[in-house]
């Protein structure tokens, strides 16, 4: 266009040489602006054509933006409400574990009462998630003091609540058989698997399923003047380490539960004790726990050496020691299992 309107303006301030050309001329330029009116009215014509469809697209993505806005505005509310009743159900849920803790808590023998029947020892117990399917507890008589260490499948709520079920049927098991001289760790240890066995098999009758949880043991009795203990294990081993020497005391490879073995009557053995021993009752929390960067286990190998190298150490350095150690070995690592380990002086 803007050519057009060029060739307009140099016709019109060319020279004329003759009037014989004058008339030309003219049709020309008049011919040249009626080109350039022509071009203009539809050029106008066009861009307004265009303008209106641009607004009318633009328009409709107004419209469809407002809808897309509102979907949004809704969605978004949904998503809170979601949001907000998430919430709550979370803090109902861990309100509810934090009581099933404190009632677990509560039924653990504190410090003070296994320190009254073990005058040096320490405690080391640290559960993976708030409750714990480790236990552990003690009890006693005229004669003897009994420590028990319990590690119960699984780990969390479902650790829990077989925790429960074995402090109870403990309670009741070790109150039943008079805790004499005559005493078996073996029978206790008999009764409570048929106890396990008996109560998840009720258990799962409605579902329909075999249930094959249940739990590792140690059971130790220390006669009075703490010069021998007689102990019954089910799948535990516990350590007895004395003047830079580590002891191994094995029970039975099968569990408190249904095995292939269950039938098996669990068996007691005695180890006798002398003044400074070291005995350690654990359940496989620390051995299990992967650490470094190498992402292994601590092992039952690391444990001993753990064991006995710190074993010379007071009481409460070991646990401190322990502490630390294992602490450092799972760093950046999350906690496998429960982890338990009691340690009590002679």
């Amino acid at each position: 266009m803007q050519h057009f309107i060029y060739i307009t303006q140099t016709l019109l301030v060319t020279a004329i040489p003759n009037e014989s050309s004058l008339l030309l001329h003219l049709i020309l330029c008049a011919i040249a602006i009626a080109v350039v009116a022509g071009i203009s009215f539809f050029v106008v014509k066009k861009d307004k054509e265009v303008i209106l469809a641009v607004n009318n697209d633009i328009a409709e993505q107004q419209k469809q933006i407002a809808s897309l806005t509102q979907i949004s505005n809704t969605k978004q509310e949904e998503l809170s409400k979601i949001s907000q009743e998430y919430t709550t159900a979370h803090n109902d849920l861990r309100a509810s574990i934090h009581y099933a803790e404190r009632i677990q808590r509560a039924v653990i023998p504190n410090d003070n009462d296994f320190k009254a029947l073990f005058n040096d020892c320490f405690i080391y117990f640290s559960p993976r998630d708030v409750v714990s399917g480790d236990f552990y507890t003690c009890a006693s008589s005229p004669s003897l003091k009994i420590a028990i260490v319990a590690d119960c499948t699984g780990h969390g709520v479902p650790g829990g609540f077989l925790s429960m079920l074995g402090m109870s049927a403990l309670k009741d098991l070790l109150s039943k058989q008079k805790i004499s001289k005559s005493f078996d760790p073996a029978d206790i240890l008999n009764r409570l698997r048929n106890f396990v066995l008996t109560s998840l098999a009720e258990a799962a009758e409605t579902d329909d399923v075999v249930v094959s949880d249940g739990m590792d043991i140690s059971l130790c009795a220390f006669n009075n003047d703490f010069t021998q203990i007689q102990y019954a294990a089910a799948n535990h081993t516990i350590y007895v380490c004395r003047n830079g020497e580590i002891f191994k005391l094995k029970g039975n490879r099968m569990p408190i539960g249904r095995h292939p073995r269950q039938d098996v009557p669990f068996e007691s053995f005695t180890f006798d004790l002398q003044k400074g021993d070291m005995v350690y009752l654990c359940s496989d929390g620390i051995q299990d726990q992967f650490g470094t960067p190498e992402d292994i286990k601590f092992t039952t190998k690391r444990l001993a050496a753990m064991l006995l190298e710190h074993s010379g150490e007071d009481t409460q350095t070991q646990c401190a020691n322990f502490t630390k150690i294992v602490d450092n070995w799972k760093e950046g690592h999350d906690q496998f299992d429960d982890q338990t380990l009691i340690g009590i002086r002679i």
